[in-house]
């Protein structure tokens, strides 16, 4: 008789979590171990955000995530998923029941690693990667990447406008269209990612057409020793739509004094707005570790349990935050 179960653990047992983790994850992970992110990232209530397997008395394998949503049945990414040496079969089973166990109708995770993508595929997920778009401000010289061929194509000037929101409350009074792609955000999680987030200061934008707010798009710049960078890294609205950004990304690069803008995502043709996709040819090095530099491209891989209407950013998941080593 199987002596496995599965039960979402309460705050008041977090610790059995980080003990787990700070065993047989390798090294101390820094988002449980730091009490201000575990919080920001896990805690839901007097609950955490983590379902652990049990064999016998013992935890056998944990897997946490991070909701798109107030509502009780979000879409979730998958953030953290750790099983006991010589117990992978029981970790594969706890993932492939974590789309029933929370509800959640699209459950998808941000970097994975890419030799893990074959288990994704045999519990009937999508693995893929994502695109690494950028745009360079036309400079004759470039610290952060580094340049082989200068490639800007032409961009007409901008059809939209572009305002950013100073809070939540700015943007509850003028966008409204959550329901267009997947996973479903709200406004719940835009306060609290964006406006709210511990470490980084987070620009959101409204795109205006015909005084209509159709779409957000959110920014961030990044600033090191070598220069300043802008990284757009999420976007909510239709997919269709994520080209009315084209021509504000070199008005922004130019106000903030930005050397290039980079994105990477997926489920949008961020080509309509300008952007230069950076695949296997493309001799430029646009870095993504900039605080310090590293000039090398990193490629981002991640699975989803739906690719229709599917997007994901940069900021997905536990993705765009400090190293904390």
């Amino acid at each position: 008789m199987s002596s496995e179960t599965i039960k979402r653990l309460p705050l008041c047992e977090k610790q059995q979590v980080v003990d787990f983790l700070n065993t047989h994850w390798g090294t101390r992970h820094p988002l449980v171990n730091n009490e201000t992110l575990f919080s920001y990232y896990y805690a839901d209530g007097q609950w955490t955000n983590f379902h652990c397997l049990y064999d016998g008395d013992e935890i056998a394998a944990v897997c946490g995530y991070i909701k798109c949503s107030e509502e009780e049945n979000s879409d979730i990414w998958i953030s953290i998923w750790c099983a006991k040496k010589g117990k992978n079969g029981l970790g594969l089973s706890l993932m492939g029941q974590m789309q029933q166990l929370t509800g959640a109708r699209v459950m998808a995770c941000n970097n994975i690693r890419q030799n893990t993508m074959p288990f994704y595929t045999f519990l009937g997920y999508h693995p893929d990667g994502l695109n690494h778009y950028y745009r360079l401000r036309d400079l004759d010289k470039y610290t952060m990447a580094a340049v082989s061929r200068k490639n800007i194509p032409a961009c007409p000037a901008p059809q939209t406008e572009l305002c950013e929101f100073a809070d939540i409350a700015a943007v509850k009074q003028h966008f409204d269209n959550f329901g267009s792609s997947r996973p479903q955000k709200d406004y719940w999680y835009v306060d609290k990612r964006y406006f709210n987030y511990p470490h980084y200061e987070y620009k959101v934008f409204g795109i205006f057409k015909d005084q209509c707010c159709r779409s957000l798009v959110v920014l961030r710049v990044n600033e090191s020793d070598e220069g300043r960078v802008l990284r757009l890294v999420d976007y909510i609205g239709s997919p269709a739509d994520f080209g009315d950004i084209s021509g504000h990304i070199d008005i922004l690069m130019e106000k903030y004094d930005c050397e290039f803008c980079d994105c990477y995502c997926f489920g949008v043709q961020a080509e309509k707005a300008g952007f230069v996709l950076r695949d296997e040819k493309d001799e430029n090095i646009i870095p993504n570790y900039l605080n310090p530099l590293w000039q090398k491209n990193i490629d981002y891989y991640f699975f989803t349990t739906h690719t229709d209407s599917f997007m994901m950013f940069k900021a997905d998941g536990d993705q765009d935050r400090i190293n904390l080593g």
